[in-house]
């Protein structure tokens, strides 16, 4: 891999409770349940040919344990809380029909990826967006080059590939990015440019119970 070049493997942590049940968990620490725990060792499993230079996780119970599977006793998971999913302020805890009434309007912000209103109490997508860039500055100064495996959150993959998209993605358009879905990008860190190369690979969890999309 060329100097100042990343090529990153962004695996969606597995499915929680709180998925299946569509609860708003934004940085609330949920822990897998046993289709999560199933999906992150398929992921493991497809992934175990593919030679990486560290492997890096949202600091979050839910992320380190899809990363675990993948360690396979050769790296060790680097935590860093910049890959954490967004903060949601009042909807994090919520079900989402608990949210359509008690605050509809702060549920259609989020849902609608909108930089220009906020949830009430929740971090901003300008500053989520900085957040995750951030990230990749961390990382890229970590390793300098090479393949990076990343276990993190809906939300830091949608940001990535909106990046990626730039200015082509209506702020409303949302992307699909399922529980222990696999994604690639390639990260430029000279020209702070994020490119895409794969998204939402899910064959391998064919045979894992269905996905939940929240």
């Amino acid at each position: 891999m060329t100097q100042n070049i990343l090529e990153l493997t962004v695996v969606r942590h597995g499915e929680t409770d709180w998925n299946l049940t569509r609860r708003i968990q934004g940085q609330i620490d949920v822990p897998l349940n046993a289709t999560g725990v199933a999906q992150a060792r398929a992921v493991a499993s497809t992934l175990r040919a593919t030679t990486f230079q560290g492997i890096v996780s949202s600091d979050l119970m839910r992320a380190q344990q899809t990363a675990q599977p993948n360690q396979n006793g050769r790296l060790p998971i680097i935590l860093e809380a910049s890959l954490r999913e967004r903060q949601l302020g009042v909807l994090e805890g919520l079900l989402v029909s608990e949210a359509k009434v008690k605050a509809k309007d702060d549920l259609k912000a989020f849902l609608d990826k909108s930089y220009i209103t906020t949830p009430e109490g929740a971090e901003t997508m300008d500053a989520f967006s900085q957040r995750v860039l951030s990230a990749l500055t961390t990382i890229y100064c970590r390793f300098n080059k090479g393949n990076i495996l990343i276990t993190t959150h809906g939300g830091v993959i949608d940001v990535l590939w909106r990046l990626a998209q730039k200015d082509t993605v209506r702020e409303n358009e949302k992307s699909k990015i399922g529980n222990g879905s696999i994604h690639q990008f390639i990260y430029n860190h000279q020209t702070r440019n994020i490119a895409l190369k794969s998204f939402n690979q899910t064959s391998h969890l064919n045979h894992v119970t269905a996905l939940v999309d929240l």
